[in-house]
């Protein structure tokens, strides 16, 4: 019966990861790494500049997201969606097992591991999208952790592991930076323990030649020292947790600290490997939402090895025994309901939603409909475009049609065309003036936008298109026919 609860432990904390990570809503940022993989693809080479947008650019463009856009590529003309999708569930379940092995590894019972990563899993739920960059980045950390463990050990062939990663992590997303970090937290608290650490030191000081294998050279550090620098108040994910943080993530946060607190107090956290890295990640978490995943990740880790070792672990272990009948009821129960949840939302089926689905939750819509409309009538030329917007467009249309803006933000466009933009589509201040700055043709907005409502009456701009979400517009002497539907469009076809 033991052995049984304790597996179907294991079996519901899955289903319950599955039913969380299921909804295969794509991307939004997978549509510009696999545009720049087509054009790497095509050229032979990873260009410095952007040949995407008409607007203003940065005259360094690096991508530092290339290398998932290469891998996405691949998967996509090997396997279609399926291998967009194989890549989703691997990555996720992948970093899981890390995880519970490293938790196990530390001395932690299934049931305080069970606890923690239930909670773990709410904090980082909504980084798991069809498909991130950020999710090698999640995985490695994992890696990351489980050798900082094997070096508490005294065994150092862990950093063979880091010296040959750290060059594709840097390739594939630049949350390298936030392993540099985390090593660098690893090395201090080796450093207050007394313990040895002078070969951490010398690890992460190699990093930084190292980060030079990338297509982009020194200039890649330079644009990592703007992107941690650089001010995103638009972007919610990069917002403080207690400002844009949904109820669940907040709840689950402060439970986490609560159960941590409970489990470390009295001193108990002096004993804590790891403890500091706890604290640097909760309060980066606390600061950015963006960073709450890797506080998931180290407390998933690192506080269920320390709960056997409490009173708390104590009466866990007597409640384990005692219900252990009832546990293993549950447990099926959960795991049935939670497997259902998840089937539900059709993890097998990559979405590309032109509206809202309401069993996906909030989730973001493409102009599916204003795209098949321009395909259809081989527009060629220039499209104003909203943020979330302008990877689809570039991707389905380019590089025949050109956009003015698109998700990768820092990456490829000055500071202030992001506020820009933003004034723009609340026709706000001096918005008008963006229509003759740029050779814009065509302006592409949502319907809930105030743009949408006033920008046909601007001498020289007609609406040629509209639908259930978005309208766009034509200046005069772009021949386009004029199509409006009330009906609600299908979704949009990968790739």
């Amino acid at each position: 019966m033991h052995r049984l609860a304790k597996w179907l432990l294991i079996g519901s904390l899955l289903s319950f990861l599955f039913s969380r990570t299921a909804g295969a809503v794509i991307d939004l940022d997978l549509w510009h790494e696999l545009a720049l993989a087509l054009e790497v693809v095509e050229t032979g080479s990873v260009p410095w500049q952007d040949h995407f947008a008409y607007t203003p650019k940065l005259d360094i463009v690096v991508h530092h997201e290339w290398g998932a856009g290469m891998i996405g590529y691949g998967l996509m003309r090997a396997f279609g969606s399926a291998g967009i999708l194989g890549a989703k569930y691997a990555l996720i379940f992948g970093l899981a097992s890390i995880c519970w092995c490293v938790a196990r590894q530390r001395g932690a019972g299934v049931l305080a591991t069970g606890i923690v990563a239930f909670a773990a899993i709410i904090l980082g739920d909504h980084s798991f999208s069809t498909i991130r960059a950020q999710m090698y980045s999640y995985l490695l950390t994992g890696l990351l952790l489980w050798g900082f463990d094997r070096d508490r050990t005294g065994d150092r062939r862990w950093l063979a592991g880091l010296l040959i990663l750290f060059p594709l992590w840097v390739n594939l997303h630049g949350g390298c930076l936030v392993g540099v970090g985390l090593l660098g937290a690893h090395w201090f608290e080796q450093f207050l323990r007394r313990q040895p650490h002078r070969h951490l030191l010398a690890a992460g000081v190699s990093l930084i030649p190292l980060a030079l294998l990338n297509p982009w050279g020194w200039h890649y550090h330079a644009y990592l020292a703007r992107a941690i620098t650089m001010k995103r108040p638009q972007i919610a994910e990069w917002s403080p947790l207690w400002v844009e943080g949904g109820l669940h993530h907040l709840l689950a946060f402060g439970g986490s600290v609560l159960f941590a607190w409970l489990v470390l107090h009295d001193g108990r956290w002096r004993k804590c490997s790891g403890i500091l890295l706890f604290a640097v990640t909760a309060l980066a978490g606390v600061k950015s939402q963006r960073f709450l995943v890797f506080y998931a990740i180290v407390y998933a880790c690192y506080l269920p090895g320390m709960v056997r070792q409490t009173e708390i672990g104590h009466e866990l272990m007597r409640f384990w025994w005692k219900w252990k009948k009832a546990l293993v009821a549950a447990f099926a129960a959960a795991s049935v309901i939670l497997v259902g949840q998840g089937v539900r939302l059709e993890p097998w089926r990559l979405r590309i939603p032109s509206h809202q689905v309401p069993q996906l939750g909030p989730h973001v819509i493409f102009p599916v409909g204003a795209v098949n409309y321009l395909s259809e009538n081989h527009f060629h030329g220039n499209v104003f475009v909203p943020f979330g917007w302008g990877s689809y467009v570039m991707w389905k249309l380019g590089p025949e049609v050109q956009i003015s803006f698109d998700s990768r933000y820092e990456v490829a466009y000055p500071d202030w065309r992001m506020e820009e933009d933003e004034d723009f589509y609340d026709a706000r201040g001096d918005w008008m003036q963006v229509l003759s700055k740029y050779p814009t043709d065509l302006v592409l907005a949502p319907n809930k936008t105030k743009v949408a409502l006033v920008i046909d009456s601007v001498k020289g701009w007609r609406r040629v298109y509209r639908d259930t979400q978005c309208s766009m517009f034509a200046r005069d002497g772009v021949d386009l026919p004029i199509v409006e539907t009330d009906a609600v469009l299908p979704d949009g076809v990968f790739p």
